[in-house]
Formats: structure tokens, C-alpha cells, sequence
């Protein structure tokens, strides 16, 4: 029985979204484990057929940790959930001189971690690199010249079966908004990298908008603020948030890292329009599905007033062209067939899709 072992730290919603659909294709006859380098919340997250290993020690000794566990499980691939230099090293360490392969899969914000001096040493030693866009993909390709061959577009995989529209005023209904207009969602962190200044600067200039924000709020700027046009909510679970994003006019995804997470391709599938800054991870998404706003409140603010002003006929074209897109490019059954040909498939004569 071949085994394959999910390397962590922090464990979050989306690593869970990821490691149900694995669950989910992953052969029956491959062992699965996760060894977390942090606390895993097993009241707030639960894996059917996934083996976990928490490490709460200090995080230096992971190290050593990691490779004792894949030595004595006979861990046959390596996979990361997360992305820096000293990731990098844990797992290299981990599997130099073992039979364990390793899969480096880049989450986010990777432009800066790859100019670290650490990635030219570390190339050797990876076979194997994704990315979660296809810019993503290009960069590592650009700074990491060795590892053209070995680097592929892996999309994070949306369930579009889940992720469908839902009637408007429905939607609104099941979740107690009936009643309310130009509804503007936003899922994710409430903290600086993910655009939280330019939320709370949009909030205050848009009384006649109600927003809803979906995450763990991390700015002390939004605490023991009174706005009757915002609703703060922590947690939402995968399955409901569909009705969020159907119940809502637009979203909303301002992160400034180079990253290309679930929040716009769960919005697009629900064809739900969504505005995302002008970052490098979307250049490849065309204009006619997202809508992009240089990192200028002013210019962010010139976006939103330019859709509520489009005819109803245009949002609904705006918000279909986008589910289209994101069940050709994202859903789960399109990029099954890459995402176990990238895991398992080591052959010297390697062909990509």
C-alpha cells in the first residue's frame, strides 16, 4: 500500500476544503495522514479516512519530527499545504536520503519567498513544484530555472455542486436578510494583508450598501465599532456558504498577496460577480469575469459604483460568464484527472495535460 503524508501548520477552513475533496479522489488503497506542526481543532474540523499527527513542540524540532514520521511510516510522498523557505527546509530534511518523494504546492505569495537565496538551493532537492495560478506557476518557472519541468498549475478545487445560485431574494430568506439591498460579501480574514483597510475604509463610505464579512476578525481598527451596515460574522460552514454568496449583489476579495485562494472562484460559481485587486495571480483571469481595482481605495470604491450601475441584464451576464469560467478552469471534476497525475506520476517521461 502506497502512503501519503499532508505537511501543515496552521490548519484553517480552506486546507480543510482541500483535504475532503483528496479524501474524496485519492484511490482507496493509498494510506492517508496529516502531521500538523500545530494544534489541530478536531471540534471544528473532522477527517474521514486521514491519520493526524499533531507537533505542538517548538517549531525547529518539527525537523526532526517530520523525518522521524515519514521514516517510520514508510511515507511514500510528501505533500505541503503551506508555503515558505523554512517549510522548504523542514521537508527536504525530512526525506534527504529516504525513498520519500516531495510535492511543494505553493498557496499564496510566493514572488517574495522565491527570491529567498533558500529556493535556488532548495530546487534541487523538490521534484516536484504546484501553484495554486497559473502566474504563480510562471514565477517559480522565472526564478527557479531548474524547475521548469517540474512545475504545474494546480487550481484549488471548488464543488460546483455546492457552490451553486440560488434565487436572490431565497437566499436571503434562509439566511434573515430579507429585506435588504445592494448586499456586498466579503469571506476571509479580517486582518492588513487581506485588504481589512480598505474594507473598513469602503463600510464607512457606503451607508446606503450592507456588508457581511465571513472570517476571523484580526484588525483592532473594526473592534467595539458600531456600523449598521455591517455584519460580522466568524465562522460559516462550507456547506452554507453558498447561500451567502447567492444572497449577495457582489463580492468582494482585496488581498494584497500574490494568491488566488477559494473566496473569488466559490463567488463566480455561484455567479455571484466578485471585484479583486490587480494582482499578478489574476492577470491570466479575463476582465469580463472579474472585475479588477489598482490597491486604491478611491479606484476600489470607482469599481463598486460602476456595478451597481450596470442594468440587472448585465450583472446576471457578468455573473453567469464567471460560473462557466470557474467550472472549466477550477471545479472538482475537471482538475481530478491533473491533481492525481501530479501527485503520483514520477515517470522520467513525464507529459502535462
Amino acid at each position: 500500500m502506497k502512503k501519503l503524508c499532508f505537511f501543515t501548520g496552521h490548519y484553517d477552513p480552506a486546507r480543510q476544503v482541500i483535504m475532503n475533496y483528496l479524501e474524496k479522489i485519492i484511490p482507496p488503497d493509498i494510506s492517508l495522514s496529516l502531521f500538523c506542526a500545530e494544534k489541530f481543532d478536531r471540534e471544528k474540523y473532522s477527517l474521514k479516512r486521514t491519520s493526524i499527527f499533531e507537533f505542538t513542540g517548538p517549531k525547529i524540532m518539527a525537523l526532526k519530527e517530520l523525518r522521524k514520521f515519514c521514516k517510520e511510516n514508510q511515507i511514500d510522498f510528501l505533500i505541503t499545504l503551506t508555503d515558505s523557505s523554512e517549510v522548504a527546509l523542514t521537508v527536504i530534511y525530512a526525506t534527504l536520503f529516504t525513498k520519500t518523494k516531495v510535492i511543494f504546492y505553493f498557496q499564496g505569495s510566493p514572488t517574495l519567498q522565491l527570491k529567498n537565496w533558500l529556493f535556488l538551493f532548495y530546487q534541487f532537492f523538490i521534484p516536484r513544484f504546484l501553484a495554486c495560478s497559473k502566474e504563480v506557476s510562471e514565477n517559480i518557472k522565472r526564478y527557479l530555472f531548474f524547475t521548469r519541468k517540474k512545475t504545474f498549475y494546480l487550481p484549488h478545487p471548488v464543488n460546483v455542486s455546492v457552490f451553486s445560485p440560488e434565487p436572490k431574494q431565497i437566499a436571503r430568506k434562509k439566511i434573515g436578510l430579507e429585506g435588504k439591498k445592494n448586499i456586498i460579501l466579503y469571506v476571509g480574514r479580517v486582518e492588513f494583508n487581506q485588504g481589512s483597510d480598505y474594507l473598513l475604509e469602503l463600510v464607512k463610505k457606503n451607508p446606503d450598501k450592507f456588508f457581511i464579512f465571513i472570517g476571523r476578525l484580526m484588525d483592532d481598527n473594526f473592534k467595539d465599532l458600531k456600523l449598521n451596515n455591517l455584519k460580522l460574522i466568524p465562522f460559516i460552514e462550507n456547506k452554507k456558504l453558498g447561500t451567502y454568496y447567492s444572497a449577495a449583489d457582489m463580492s468582494i476579495f482585496l488581498s494584497k498577496r500574490n494568491s488566488y485562494p477559494f473566496p473569488p472562484r466559490e463567488s463566480l460559481a455561484c455567479e455571484t460577480p466578485v471585484i479583486v485587486l490587480d494582482i499578478e495571480a489574476f492577470k491570466s483571469v479575463p476582465n469580463n469575469i472579474m472585475i479588477k481595482a489598482k490597491q486604491d481605495v478611491h479606484e476600489i470604491q470607482k469599481k463598486i459604483d460602476y456595478f451597481f450601475s450596470l442594468p440587472e441584464k448585465e450583472k446576471k451576464k457578468l455573473g453567469k460568464e464567471g460560473r462557466k469560467f470557474i467550472i472549466g478552469d477550477s471545479s472538482e471534476e475537471i482538475i481530478k484527472k491533473k491533481t492525481l497525475k501530479y501527485f503520483f506520476d514520477f515517470k522520467k517521461n513525464f507529459k502535462d495535460f
